[in-house]
């Protein structure tokens, strides 16, 4: 890019936001107020490094080699005035700890549609990794392309349409996911794709692919209403494609569900499962808070749960709110309330995205204005839930809180964000405006949580203790047993050979008693580890062998 063309475009970025800048100012960084069960702890990490916009983020751990992490979002480095949509990507080898140098896909399938929006982000059992996208031109029309990747996210050679071409139709804001049960469901590592289509009417459309995104189906009607955008599809432990999509034709925003057992080829009859007031959302142009799905497909005693995250306005502000059914989509639960400041305080939350672990345990990651001047000023935040969403701890993920603001509609804030969840590593990705003058950058953090910790006995322990591993050697997963004998501030560290810490497995306060965790070894390459346990003026450290 020629350096006339960015002196160019800084003068109108500065000149856009000066009026912005003047009168809303970040807050500083710090414990993020009373109603953060934690407090600020995370490591912030910008990974689009860019002087021009970029929003709408998507993450996804390789389903393979989880070491590998893929993060893409919108990007307008190529043009912000006039502005030329782009999808910038990296990826991370470390498990999400870093990331490479980002780069842009190129715009190869289409010569007549050069713009791309809307990235998604999956990955299969094969290791490959996707991204798909929306492309479209000057004229009429969308299409919905997919990239691949054989090389861990490095590169992106692969590609292909998986719906449009129609003249006179418009298929926009897809979401993509692949079937990554555990040897239950025939359709395993089928890719399917939802998306909404604009013709005479609007509705919700479903396409797959069996042979990793080289072909893709006829697409199928999931389902229609009124005026419907941000579908998202999960799977269930069977292979069963259930399908959530967001109605705001009217006055609330309804949620409307569909399933399909026959791996995508049709669908039962769609359901409104819940709805609720349009919230006040000063962070968008445009109004929407979208759904997000997952499901737990862990085989433990919540196996096969639906759990739904949704944003309304029925306590009187935006609130984030997640309900759960346990039959296959039949039955659902009362909403319940997933942020944790007063109720109808005035303060906004919204546009949830959620993850469920291979444990079962949830993360939601959300926009939040509790510790802001005003609900244009959010910081992202994160929401846990180890018991299938009974209860919530809200930790601050950003470590400022901002205030959002956008040049024109073409370069909005944008319409989502993401998470990942694998084993005891939260990767969350939002948009942070941080900087300032409209700069919008893509920011994760280094989330470490503890996997399965299991109070195994209350009874008061005489010492503190460690005990060695079992199974050791392991392969993939290990339990580490240890004793508190009084309350104490306890950490729990994973080093490998040389010293560096590369995991932190607990790291909270804990009551006396004697705990068990399961720790996850599977981004991890055979050979020696360490494992430290701090506590008061305690610390033990012992040594594992991971074998693959």
């Amino acid at each position: 890019m020629k350096t006339n063309k960015i002196f160019s475009f800084l003068f109108i970025f500065i000149a856009l936001s000066a009026q912005a800048q003047n009168e809303h100012i970040v807050s500083a960084n710090g414990p993020r107020g009373k109603y953060n069960d934690l407090p600020y702890q995370y490591n912030n990490i910008n990974i689009s490094g860019n002087i021009f916009p970029q929003n709408e983020p998507s993450v996804k751990f390789n389903a393979k080699n989880p070491r590998y992490v893929l993060a893409a979002w919108r990007d307008f480095r190529q043009s912000a005035i006039p502005p030329i949509w782009g999808i910038g990507y990296t990826y991370s080898s470390d498990s999400g700890k870093t990331f490479a140098s980002n780069s842009l896909l190129i715009p190869v399938l289409n010569p007549a549609y050069p713009y791309m929006s809307d990235p998604v982000v999956c990955s299969d059992t094969n290791g490959f990794f996707y991204i798909a996208s929306v492309s479209f031109g000057n004229s009429a029309g969308m299409d919905v392309v997919v990239y691949k990747s054989s090389d861990n996210g490095m590169t992106f050679t692969d590609y292909s349409r998986a719906a449009g071409g129609i003249p006179g139709v418009t298929e926009d804001k897809e979401w993509m996911v692949c079937d990554l049960t555990k040897g239950n469901s025939p359709y395993k590592n089928t890719l399917y794709i939802t998306w909404t289509r604009y013709e005479t009417s609007q509705n919700i459309q479903l396409t797959k692919s069996t042979n990793n995104g080289v072909n893709w189906t006829p697409p199928v009607k999931a389902g229609t209403s009124g005026i419907v955008t941000g579908s998202c599809p999960a799977i269930g432990p069977g292979g069963e494609v259930y399908v959530i999509w967001l109605d705001y034709e009217t006055n609330d925003y309804k949620i409307y569900f569909n399933k399909s057992t026959d791996g995508g080829a049709s669908f039962s009859t769609q359901r409104l499962i819940t709805q609720g007031p349009k919230p006040i959302l000063d962070i968008t142009c445009n109004g929407l808070t979208m759904p997000s799905m997952a499901v737990d497909v862990s085989g433990g005693p919540r196996n096969g749960y639906i759990y739904v995250t949704f944003c309304d306005g029925r306590n009187g502000d935006g609130d984030v709110l997640l309900m759960k059914s346990s039959n296959g989509g039949e039955n659902w639960s009362t909403p319940v309330r997933v942020n944790n400041d007063s109720v109808g305080n005035g303060k906004l939350q919204c546009w949830p995205w959620m993850a469920v672990n291979e444990y079962g345990e949830i993360a939601i990651i959300f926009y939040d204005s509790r510790d802001g001047l005003t609900n244009a000023h959010v910081g992202a935040w994160l929401a846990r839930s180890t018991n299938g969403g009974q209860s919530f701890v809200n930790e601050a993920l950003s470590s400022v809180s901002f205030y959002v603001g956008w040049p024109n509609t073409q370069i909005r804030f944008g319409d989502y964000i993401n998470v990942d969840y694998r084993g005891g590593r939260i990767v969350p990705v939002w948009t942070d405006l941080r900087t300032g003058n409209y700069d919008m950058e893509i920011y994760t953090a280094v989330v470490d949580v503890p996997i399965g910790i299991k109070n195994i006995s209350s009874e008061i322990p005489k010492d503190f203790a460690l005990y060695q591993n079992y199974p050791n050697p392991f392969n993939a997963n290990s339990k580490i047993k240890f004793k508190i004998s009084k309350l104490s501030g306890v950490r729990l560290s994973v080093f490998d050979i040389t010293g560096k810490e590369i995991a932190g497995i607990v790291d909270e306060r804990l009551k006396p008693g004697t705990y068990e965790v399961t720790f996850d070894g599977s981004s991890l390459s055979s050979g020696v580890y360490f494992y430290r346990l701090s506590a008061e003026n305690y610390s033990e450290t012992r040594k594992m062998m991971l074998i693959k």
